[in-house]
């Protein structure tokens, strides 16, 4: 399918993916984690000048609802426009392609959303005391499914159904209780993407969601990753933490969402 000198084509060019991922990891993680991963639930669409792909969008077809990562600029905006999925549909796109994602696909309630990342430096240890940290095991099963019993945060949707002795998750703990928990959504070699980061109401305001992104980049250190994350940049008390821990900006994207009814 051709839209004016552009063409655009229902795949991706995976040399392209990862020469483009070597110079920015954290942009380009979802795309090689689900590519090789879910190849079953996620779908492409490059768009290309020539034989050059100049932008792509990543197409997951999960639950609650689709949701898109877009990436290019605005001089292929229309053309991956056209091939948005129908609403409902969440897209997480740069911020200043909101009005191109609207023409298309409708009105949307967007989100500012803050793209934050943190090099693979040697962090400290958290203290022994309360507020200890370390990766939970298959034997935290329990504590893990009684701590967001009751949660309505959509950050802890996932967790009943995580596997405790393959994925990455860290607990933090308080007065010998688990009380924050955090997941690595995304493993590769030179990246990790930091999602599900809670901590129990009850136990807010104690340094807690400190201590666990500490951690979470005391391993990181140790293995040499960049680690990213996603963040709502008008909640201001979340990016708070994870710069006060050694995030810095990344980059800004915008989270549009055409009748899904999500939140980041």
């Amino acid at each position: 399918m051709s839209h004016r000198d552009v063409t655009l084509r229902p795949t991706i060019d995976r040399p392209w993916l990862e020469r483009a991922a070597a110079g920015d990891p954290v942009a380009h993680a979802f795309a090689l984690w689900d590519l090789d991963r879910f190849p079953d639930r996620v779908r492409f669409v490059s768009v290309l000048r020539g034989e050059e792909t100049t932008g792509y969008l990543l197409v997951w077809l999960g639950r609650p609802g689709v949701v898109v990562h877009w990436f290019g600029g605005s001089e292929e905006a229309d053309a991956l426009a056209e091939s948005l999925p129908p609403r409902p549909v969440v897209v997480v796109a740069p911020e200043e392609l909101r009005d191109v994602v609207e023409r298309a696909r409708g009105p949307a309630r967007s989100y500012p959303v803050l793209v934050l990342s943190a090099p693979p430096t040697r962090a400290p240890a958290a203290e022994p005391s309360s507020g200890a940290s370390r990766r939970l095991a298959p034997d935290d099963r329990s504590a893990l499914l009684e701590l967001i019993s009751g949660a309505t945060d959509l950050v802890t949707s996932g967790y009943p159904a995580v596997d405790l002795g393959r994925e990455v998750v860290w607990g933090v703990f308080d007065e010998g209780r688990l009380a924050g928990v955090a997941r690595a959504t995304v493993t590769l070699p030179s990246v990790w993407i930091l999602s599900g980061v809670f901590v129990h109401p009850s136990r807010r305001g104690r340094g807690l969601g400190h201590r666990l992104v500490r951690a979470v980049l005391a391993d990181a250190g140790r293995a040499g990753v960049t680690v990213g994350l996603y963040v709502r940049e008008d909640r201001p008390a979340a990016p708070a933490i994870y710069e006060r821990a050694g995030f810095r900006l990344h980059g800004r994207r915008t989270w549009m969402d055409a009748g899904v009814g999500l939140e980041p």
